[in-house]
């Protein structure tokens, strides 16, 4: 009882010596908004001068997914001004994730002088937490970018024609080279294939200042009857939209903890209901999966399910008590080695949940 005195002393102080007016609010409130804004958009500035550099990394995946399927690999632009509108965008975008933390830095130093010293560090446990779980769920995602294109172009391609492979070279028949790279320098009017996309190219002399031949392309498009031409617009949109929804699915652990710090989950419960979860998670992975195929389905619902127990590992080594009284690595260590220091209440389950 002392000590709970003494800690609501302390908030009490905490909180009284931030105390400040309305106007005061409205100033610190305008000053911390102009800080947080001014890193984004100065980023968005510098990003949208390469902002073509990463207009091709994103579309590197889908472009050799459509070149392994004898598709031509582009994308197309149906608008004078779509492809700078793109720009625009991946610059916004990735100008913002760049400075999310800058941002969250500056609610917090608006918030955090109005929270007692407890409830600033649940702030602190769940901010970082939250990060890591974004950056996890974005490299998985791009990791399993690739698959996932390539079985949608799959899927949206048909077989194409094929011939019999003659056993000897029939005289008189003219053939394209078949190169491993571009050759180091060509003549005016030399043509190969080029084998990494399969794709024709011939050097042209268009009197450019500086002697260099120019590369033109020849489209060579599949036979089957069905073949896969991609918008510029709506595949950086298509990716950015998996982006934020990957990062949201991925806060399961956050919301979690939370619930469980409020009181409307606890552990006993979450372990009963594993069953559930699993079969939620599933229900979830086949409604985001644009795909058909079992694969992709799982690569969702296994990172989901075990974001569900990561949650209930993390309510069982940070329960609100453990937070609230700083006791976090304390308990960490008593759960490892079976003898946790913070034990939950009797409506929370019984001692064996640890």
């Amino acid at each position: 009882m002392a000590r709970d005195q003494e800690q609501f002393q302390e908030d009490d102080s905490l909180l009284r010596g931030g105390l400040m007016s309305f106007g005061s609010h409205l100033d610190e409130l305008r000053s911390r908004l102009m800080k947080a804004a001014i890193v984004p958009v100065a980023l968005m500035l510098l990003i949208f001068l390469k902002a073509a550099v990463l207009r091709e990394f994103l579309a590197k995946p889908l472009l050799d997914a459509l070149a392994e399927t004898g598709n031509p690999p582009k994308l197309q632009v149906l608008g004078p001004t779509e492809s700078l509108m793109v720009d625009v965008q991946i610059s916004l975008w990735a100008a913002i994730v760049l400075s999310t933390p800058w941002i969250l830095w500056q609610v917090w130093k608006f918030v955090s002088p109005g929270l007692y010293a407890h409830e600033q560090r649940y702030a602190r446990l769940l901010l970082p937490l939250s990060g890591l779980l974004v950056v996890a769920g974005e490299l998985l995602l791009w990791l399993a970018l690739p698959y996932l294109l390539s079985t949608l172009v799959h899927y949206g391609t048909s077989a194409p024609m094929t011939v019999p492979a003659a056993k000897e070279p029939a005289p008189n028949v003219f053939r394209l080279p078949v190169a491993e790279e571009p050759p180091a320098s060509a003549v005016a009017g030399q043509a190969w294939i080029d084998a990494r996309d399969g794709q024709a190219y011939v050097a042209l002399d268009t009197h450019r200042a500086d002697g260099a031949l120019e590369l033109r392309r020849i489209t060579l498009d599949s036979t089957g009857v069905l073949t896969q031409a991609f918008r510029l617009q709506e595949y950086v949109g298509f990716v950015l939209f998996t982006a934020a929804a990957i990062a949201i699915a991925f806060q399961m652990p956050v919301a979690v903890v939370l619930l469980g710090w409020i009181g409307v989950l606890d552990v006993r419960t979450l372990r009963a209901y594993r069953r559930h979860a699993f079969f939620a998670c599933a229900v979830i992975a086949l409604l985001v999966t644009p795909t058909v195929d079992v694969i992709s389905l799982f690569m969702l619902m296994i990172p989901l399910y075990l974001l569900y127990e990561l949650g209930i590992l993390l309510l069982v080594i940070a329960p609100a008590q453990a937070v609230s009284e700083g006791g976090v690595m304390r308990n960490a260590l008593g759960v490892l080695i079976g003898r946790p220091k913070y034990r939950p209440k009797r409506t929370d389950g019984d001692e064996g949940d640890e």
